[in-house]
């Protein structure tokens, strides 16, 4: 008898209220749960189940069912040895990611496709590893699923730049895959996720709108959201989001920022940021740990870089 359970490190709406707590961002706030709400689930739709041979690395059974469910058990008959059990969920439906060297455990990879940059993803990929000694007798097991991927919102106030058009931006120094028997993650090439704009209801702006100047503009500032689902972070190192905002004129201002606390698996990261009238980003919270540099492409005026 195996009893297999997700695992969900992040509850997606307690995280929300705590880090956007304030009466003017609930609307982004509901907006971004709705986003985020299918890959921050506990419920499995697909599960993935490969048994080797501990000894000889061989696969030796391998299993595969729906169960849209947040825990499944299976009695299965197996032959008297020592195993290495690996589990995976939901990445049947994966946009991204893809399965490879399933045929021993020391080779079996959650892969991205070999290329650099990638559109968000659009499942929460959970995984599991457990040794299995098989004796002549019943036993049981109990295997808990993890996330592999992360997430990042940016939460902008643009009501200080009238002339917003539309918004860009990626995650980058993330993971091109994920070892899953070591449960390692490779960095053996750069990748980069792109954002997304998150939908946000009236009376607040939509990512690529104009400030809103209703009856509620005195009222509630006008918000942005930009969120990608991607890879973890290398831990110790640095890693950057750049985000571009193109005004009226095509005239366009990127901000590079650069976190050093690393993005860990089953994360959500919430980065709170106001827009200057240029277009470029700066810390809501004056003494958030996030670096910024911001980059000027006008080309009416001549071509000049800042550094903050």
């Amino acid at each position: 008898m195996i009893n297999y359970q997700m695992q969900l490190r992040t509850e997606l709406r307690t995280q929300l209220q705590t880090e956007l707590a304030e009466t003017q961002d609930s609307l982004v706030r509901e907006a971004l749960a709705e986003w985020l709400a299918p890959v921050f689930t506990d419920h499995a739709k697909d599960i993935d189940l490969h048994f080797f041979s501990a000894t000889e690395d061989i696969l030796r059974r391998r299993m595969q069912d729906v169960i849209n469910a947040n825990q499944t058990s299976y009695t299965i008959n197996l032959p008297k040895e020592n195993y290495i059990h690996l589990a995976l969920a939901n990445i049947a439906d994966n946009n991204q990611m893809y399965l490879t060297g399933q045929e021993h455990s020391n080779s079996m990879e959650l892969a991205l496709p070999n290329r650099s940059e990638f559109r968000s993803m659009n499942t929460g990929v959970f995984s599991a590893r457990l040794p299995m000694e098989i004796e002549d007798k019943s036993a049981q097991f109990d295997v808990y699923l993890y996330m592999v991927n992360a997430a990042v919102a940016l939460v902008i106030d643009t009501t200080t730049c009238d002339s917003l058009v539309s918004m860009s931006g990626t995650l980058n120094d993330v993971a091109c895959g994920f070892h899953v028997r070591d449960s390692l993650f490779d960095y053996s090439r750069t990748c980069a996720f792109q954002l997304e704009n998150v939908p946000i209801a009236e009376p607040s702006a939509a990512p690529h709108a104009m400030p809103n100047k209703g009856k509620y503009a005195a009222e509630i500032p006008t918000k942005a959201c930009m969120a990608v689902v991607g890879m973890p972070t290398r831990d110790g190192q640095p890693w950057t989001i750049t985000y571009t905002a193109t005004l009226t004129g095509n005239k366009r201002t990127t901000t590079t920022l650069t976190l050093n606390e690393s993005l860990k698996a089953g994360t959500l990261r919430v980065i709170r940021l106001k827009m200057d009238g240029e277009g470029g980003l700066t810390n809501e919270d004056d003494t958030s740990e996030v670096g910024i540099t911001i980059t000027l492409d006008w080309k009416d005026g001549g071509d000049h870089e800042v550094d903050l």
